[in-house]
């Protein structure tokens, strides 16, 4: 189930924000920390007409600031108000680990509230090395339901909240297991389907009440949570940073599409290969993965395209002959890495331009410059990369028998076309131009493979050159259809791919 935080300031809105939070939720959470005109000694006549009012089961939460609420609440003030609160008729009551044992004494044995209290324990900084221990101690063995909520620094600690999610499941315990932070996003969006009895959504105005979050909208019709199960097969993007990736929106409208039991998810994985080594091992590899769910495939993006392969069973002879993979593809109880960057970067630029006898610059010796550098090569364009460390990119000019130069000694004059394939310019990176504008005099097409922003500031400067440009959403679009493919055997409906893109750049 969605739940979603209602974190309002004055009692007079908790109402209609509990309205439009029930459009998309299931569960409702009042964040009472956050109230700044309740009595916490004598909640009841505040809180007993909202409650009364609402339009979907209500959770009620009054954290102090150490704890990740919004103020400082004393022990005496905290325990002043649950003694109070949980005579309110509410789905559930999440009261912190340290304050459990105190109320529950104090509850008569036929209480409704005994059954109603969630007992919670949050770390945000770290997920602890010994979880089963650390959870043993925490939570007392009549607690029916318990909250885990970590900081997730890495693929281990979410590798082992999900162990600790079957443990609570084994214990007979009904469990709310969250790993905080986009490492742990995954707690967020495949955990219901593996029967954590929420995922917590940011609040209706965006605004998250703990790290990783996604939006209601996003849980309920992106990742289909509530709709997901142990048999649905999980496909995703691995990456660092990776939440900005759209392809999350155009896998998902596929899947719908075509009416496949499937999920896309966005992964961050951190750049060190120890990080992505765990993670394909323990979440992807047929023969070692440790979570109980079938995975399709997956994505590969900056930075991981080229580190990857050594952690995959063999390579399809196009990511061979690249040296990058940016598709996983899973065959029986092996690992495939392939590459569609080539085909999915050649066809928008072939339909623009004629590529045999073209003279190229490519900027950036990177993964997406090896797809890019083999397909123009292939089809006879005459290539030139320019870099910024040109003793580093040695090995890349001498795999695809072209020239490297200094980007900074990079001039349009001597070139037909340029294409970018390095960060720069993309929203939340550096938007400014990769290349100075008047270095652009004497091109007859630029090519950007960012898509985010639709129009960078290296094609507006083009463009007011009379230069012709193409931007990277045609080809973000042509290599998901063909990793689609890939994983599925299908092909999706016309269009589907290209709205669902076009829609969230």
């Amino acid at each position: 189930m969605i739940c979603t935080p209602v974190l309002s300031p004055l009692t007079a809105e908790l109402i209609p924000s509990m309205v439009a939070a029930a459009e998309v939720a299931d569960r409702i959470e009042l964040r009472l920390d956050h109230l700044a005109d309740l009595d916490p000694h004598n909640p009841l006549p505040a809180l007993a007409p909202v409650l009364a009012a609402a339009p979907k089961p209500v959770l009620l939460t009054f954290r102090p600031k150490e704890q990740g609420g919004a103020r400082e609440l004393s022990i005496e003030t905290r325990e002043a108000f649950w003694r109070a609160a949980v005579n309110l008729d509410a789905w559930a009551f999440d009261i912190e680990f340290d304050l459990y044992p105190s109320i529950i004494a104090a509850l008569p044995d036929d209480h409704p509230a005994r059954e109603k209290i969630i007992v919670s324990r949050h770390d945000f900084e770290k997920t602890p090395d010994h979880l089963a221990d650390f959870c043993r101690d925490t939570f007392p063995a009549d607690a029916r339901r318990v909250k885990l909520a970590t900081r997730v620094n890495n693929t281990s600690d979410t590798r082992r909240l999900f162990e600790q999610l079957e443990r609570f499941k084994t214990e007979g315990r009904e469990p709310i297991v969250i790993g905080m932070g986009m490492p742990g996003s995954l707690t967020r969006t495949l955990g219901p389907a593996h029967r954590a009895t929420l995922t917590y959504s940011a609040a209706m105005d965006g605004t998250p009440s703990a790290p990783g979050q996604f939006s209601a909208d996003e849980l309920r019709n992106l990742f289909r949570v509530g709709a997901t199960s142990p048999a649905t097969t999980v496909a995703g993007i691995i990456g660092n940073p990776v939440n900005h990736s759209i392809s999350k929106f155009i896998h998902n409208a596929a899947f719908r599409a075509t009416g496949l039991d499937w999920v896309y998810v966005p992964v961050e994985v951190q750049s060190d290969g120890a990080d992505l080594e765990t993670f394909i091992r323990d979440f992807v590899h047929p023969k070692t993965k440790c979570v109980p769910w079938r995975v399709g495939g997956y994505s590969v993006t900056i930075p991981h395209k080229i580190s990857v392969m050594k952690f995959l069973d063999r390579l399809t002879p196009t990511a061979e002959a690249v040296g990058a993979v940016n598709t996983i593809i899973v065959e029986g109880d092996e690992l495939v890495g392939h590459n569609t960057d080539i085909d999915g970067a050649m066809i928008p630029l072939e339909s623009m331009t004629t590529l045999a006898g073209a003279r190229v610059a490519v900027l950036g010796a990177g993964g997406a410059a090896h797809s890019v550098v083999r397909g123009l090569t292939e089809r006879g364009a005459r290539v030139t990369a320019f870099v910024r460390d040109v003793e580093k990119a040695k090995s890349f000019g001498e795999k695809f028998g072209v020239d490297v130069f200094q980007q900074e000694t990079f001039d349009g004059g001597g070139f037909d076309g340029l294409v970018n394939t390095t960060p720069v310019g993309m929203r939340g990176f550096s938007e400014e131009s990769p290349v100075s504008p008047e270095k652009l005099v004497g091109l007859q097409w630029v090519y950007d493979l960012i898509y985010k922003p639709r129009v960078t500031t290296f094609l507006r400067e083009a463009e007011a050159r009379g230069i012709t440009t193409l931007g990277g959403l045609d080809m973000l679009i042509e290599q998901a259809m063909l990793q689609f493919k890939a994983w599925t055997g299908l092909t999706p409906p016309p269009g589907v791919m290209q709205q669902a893109a076009r829609e969230h750049v």
